[in-house]
């Protein structure tokens, strides 16, 4: 698959460039949004202003006398040039023919049509209709007053170059604000960008490590709690698993290389004395026999070791377990009776608990059995007195329990005797390789269960948990 060139800008300016074209977009996108808004918000509120003006001087309106309302009266010119003050705007009043009762400037003309205003307002007044609107820039109120008789049309116009000037003010803004906030971006970016950079750099200087010299010394850790922080400490938990399952692979490697070689050798001495009897001139049959049994022993002892190292490799390699329907009496009835003759043998009774209601796991049966055999075989090994089997289910678990009445697991040893080739102090003084314990608890776990001794006296209790299910169907 084909790449590109890789890019030369490096990702300090990437970053800074990023946060800069953010921000310059973003008040620019702010401006061109706003401006519109701004300015319609001001006419607005002008209008709305000149209006309320207007209405409030309805009452004032229709308090004026017979010689009051005529056209200039100082009345109506004092009412007419405090509107005026108040307000900015020009001030026309009319009474119901549409005489002019005074107007604080008469000559003034429509913006851009050169037309007088008077001849409009007159219109307006004529109507006898109340408005408000906003016309080439210029807001445009009539109101009408009337009672008893008494009709007067109140006119307001005012151009809007206060608001025209506050928009335009904001316009030249826009381009100084923009200049500075790219400049704050731009710092903000290269003083940010350094932090996060030293960071990566010390990042990739780790990764480079880890490389180079190995997975032994432990890295530095990030307590921050950002990706990089977290990158970091995955980093970290990446490299101590790794050197952990390195130690356990040597130590396994070497203890199970020393496993092999007692048995080999021990297999190749007995058959190095055997071929020396055969070879003589008059072979001691009976002392062969003993030879060859004793071969056979350990050739026996050395395929279980190499079963066990398998069955650890296949485990170590994720193999999948079946999940299906089993009924553990049923199982535990099957592996009581391959020990039958075993412990005849040895005088010691195996007694199953008398079948009840059945006891259904969820669970992969060859790998069930292969638990129960390591327990069987454990406790005909080092326990002593008789062996029970129970199963039973309890908070949505299903278990079985392997007792005897021998010496028991101490304490300190519960944990210790489900690592790989770790024996108790009672295992040590028989045959065996410390791996029957570590393999079945490994299967229970894929199995969604577990395998633990209890903290019984006297003897040994080994309980294994599974999931368990109700009773199929058919």
């Amino acid at each position: 698959m084909a790449f590109g060139r890789p890019s030369r800008i490096s990702l300090r300016w990437k970053l800074t460039a990023a946060l800069v074209a953010t921000s310059g977009l973003t008040l620019l996108a702010a401006g061109i949004a706003l401006v519109p808004q701004l300015q319609h918000r001001l006419t607005q509120d002008r209008l709305s202003s000149l209006t309320q003006t207007a209405r409030s001087e309805r009452a004032t309106l229709l308090e004026l006398s017979g010689s009051e309302a005529r056209p200039n009266s100082p009345t109506v010119v004092r009412i007419a040039r405090g509107l005026q003050r108040r307000t900015g705007a020009r001030v026309s009043l009319f009474d119901r023919g549409g005489r002019v009762l005074v107007d604080t400037d008469p000559d003034r003309t429509a913006p851009g049509t050169g037309i007088l205003e008077r001849g409009q307002d007159v219109a307006f007044a004529r109507s006898g209709h109340n408005r408000a609107t906003l016309t080439n820039g210029e807001a445009v109120v009539v109101r009408q007053a009337s009672a008893e008789g008494r009709h007067y049309t109140l006119i307001l116009r005012k151009q809007l170059n206060d608001t025209k000037a506050a928009v335009a003010i904001v316009r030249r803004g826009l381009p100084l604000a923009l200049a500075f906030a790219l400049a704050i971006a731009l710092l903000a970016g290269i003083a940010l960008s350094y932090g996060l950079l030293r960071r990566l750099e010390r990042l990739r200087q780790d990764a480079h490590r880890l490389g180079e010299e190995g997975i032994d010394e432990p890295l530095p850790t990030d307590a921050s709690t950002d990706e990089v922080g977290q990158v970091a400490r995955a980093l970290e938990a990446m490299r101590a698993r790794l050197s952990a399952d390195e130690q356990a692979r040597q130590a396994f490697l070497s203890t199970a290389s020393h496993e092999l070689r007692t048995p080999v050798a021990s297999l190749q001495g007995t058959l190095e004395l055997l071929g020396e009897d055969l070879d003589g001139g008059e072979p001691d049959v009976a002392k062969a026999r003993e030879r060859a049994a004793s071969a056979t022993r350990q050739s026996r002892q050395l395929a279980r070791l190499t079963t066990d190292l398998l069955d650890l490799s296949r485990l170590d390699g994720d193999i999948e377990l079946r999940s299906e329907p089993l009924e553990l009496h049923e199982l535990a009835t099957s592996v009581v009776t391959e020990f039958d003759a075993r412990a005849g043998e040895a005088g010691v009774p195996i007694e199953l608990t008398p079948e009840g209601p059945k006891t259904w796991a969820l669970a992969d049966a060859p790998a069930v059995a292969r638990i129960v055999r390591v327990l069987l075989d454990n406790a005909l090994s080092y326990g002593a007195g008789r062996i029970t089997l129970t199963v039973g289910t309890d908070a949505g678990h299903a278990w079985l329990r392997v007792s005897d009445d021998g010496p028991g697991v101490a304490a300190a040893e519960r944990e210790r005797i489900f690592g790989r080739f770790e024996r108790g102090l009672a295992g040590q003084r028989s045959p065996g390789f410390g791996l029957g314990l570590p393999i079945s608890r490994e299967l229970a776990q894929r199995m969604g269960g577990d395998l633990v001794v209890l903290d019984v006296q006297p003897g040994a209790s080994f309980d294994l948990t599974l999931p368990s299910v109700a009773r199929p169907t058919g």
